[in-house]
């Protein structure tokens, strides 16, 4: 079996991961499980050509560094697709995360998942569920158990689409050492491997790509934080009157790309490390008020410091309220989707819809992300960026790793 190296946004809550390595219990005597990018797709953020999955617990070890964070009561689904190029083997085209709790929300979830198989012509999925709740390890794998009933239920939403439940799995936790039991046959049972010494997180982690503890760390980029929101909320005044007074004493096209500057400069600051002052972040709420400018900074994630902008938003967005978090937010979340990590754009984009529910741009973004749209395709709204900085003089500066 060949797996994709390619990423694809989930459904429901957003959640997207990248596609990898994918391995099946009763298929690992006859197949490779190969971990490469396929020419194919769009959107591949790593490859590590010649890794290789053959076991369960490889794949469940892998499941962290494939979402980018350790799962907890989850449901995991990934995609299987034919290879064009070859008869007989397929790889893998999605991998979707959701939460399994409520159990009033799974018949829904099911459809959902068997939706995106047939949208993505899928001819199989492998199913991973994360369950701590279930009674205990004498009770996980019974045939009788939550765990079979949901996977009874999901197979049944892919029969309706022609598409197999080609095996299924459940743990109580991912660690090294734990069990893990199939759902197809419960007498069917193994150790898990280690998820820090798994192939995928190694590339993963060399790659620049952190594996986040879970969902809670993520939440962090965006949470809150009342001391630093006071500081800027007194002096954003004063930023105003400095901003209205210097847009008066110059053309409009000169004050926006000066304040264009001193936003990349924040940037720059901000690739070396440095966290911006309160002042800093009241320029720049302000500087992000003008569409224009903050159009032109849509091009970010496609130049040599997207994740530096991206933390530099996370400091912002946490630092202000109302439609000036929404317009972090946004931005936080249109690059972290650009760059294929969707984990991280379902949490800002959910923060910019919260403080302000009706931003245009981030409630586009949100229903591209959970109806599946391709990074790639989201990117245009980057070139945009690009070329509106061009017109106005200013240089973004292009990824050095050539990554567009």
């Amino acid at each position: 079996m060949r797996a994709g190296g390619w990423y694809r946004p989930g459904t429901l809550d957003g959640m997207t991961t990248p596609a990898e390595p994918v391995p099946t219990a009763d298929r690992a005597a006859t197949g490779q499980h190969r971990a490469c990018a396929g020419a194919e797709s769009p959107f591949a953020r790593w490859d590590p050509p010649g890794l290789r999955i053959d076991e369960p617990s490889e794949f469940i070890a892998a499941v962290p560094a494939l979402l980018g964070f350790v799962p907890e009561r989850s449901l995991v689904v990934c995609l299987l697709r034919e290879a064009p190029d070859r008869s007989g083997s397929v790889f893998l085209g999605a991998v979707a995360r959701h939460d399994l709790y409520p159990r009033a929300a799974q018949v829904r979830v099911a459809r959902q998942l068997a939706a995106l198989c047939a949208q993505e012509r899928a001819c199989g999925a492998l199913v991973l569920i994360i369950d701590d709740s279930t009674g205990g390890p004498d009770r996980i794998g019974r045939p009788d158990g939550a765990g079979c009933r949901l996977m009874r239920m999901l197979a049944g939403a892919l029969l309706a689409e022609d598409v197999e439940l080609t095996d299924a799995w459940i743990v109580s936790e991912i660690t090294d050492g734990a069990r893990w039991w199939s759902l197809i046959d419960p007498e069917v049972t193994g150790t898990q491997s280690d998820p820090a010494a798994s192939p995928v997180a190694l590339a993963q982690v060399l790659d620049g790509r952190p594996i986040r503890s879970g969902r809670a760390e993520l939440a962090d980029l965006v949470a809150p934080d009342p001391v630093r929101a006071a500081e800027v909320a007194e002096l954003l005044p004063e930023v105003v009157a400095a901003v209205a007074d210097a847009r008066c004493a110059a053309t409009r096209e000169c004050h926006r790309r000066a304040m264009v500057e001193a936003v990349l400069g924040q940037v720059r600051r901000a690739d070396s490390g440095g966290r911006p002052s309160a002042r800093e972040l009241a320029e720049l709420a302000v500087a992000l008020r003008d569409t224009a400018i903050r159009d032109i900074l849509f091009a970010l994630p496609v130049s040599g410091y997207a994740r530096a902008a991206e933390a530099l938003w996370s400091h912002l967005c946490r630092a202000v309220t109302g439609p000036d978090r929404a317009e972090a937010a946004t931005l936080l979340g249109y690059s972290a989707y650009a760059r294929g990590d969707g984990p991280v754009a379902g949490v800002a984009l959910a923060a910019a819809l919260a403080a302000e529910a009706r931003h245009t741009l981030a409630g586009l973004l949100e229903t591209a992300l959970r109806t599946g749209m391709p990074p790639h395709e989201v990117r245009r709204l980057a070139r945009s960026g690009m070329d509106r900085a061009a017109a106005l003089g200013v240089d973004i500066g292009s990824d050095p790793r050539g990554r567009s």
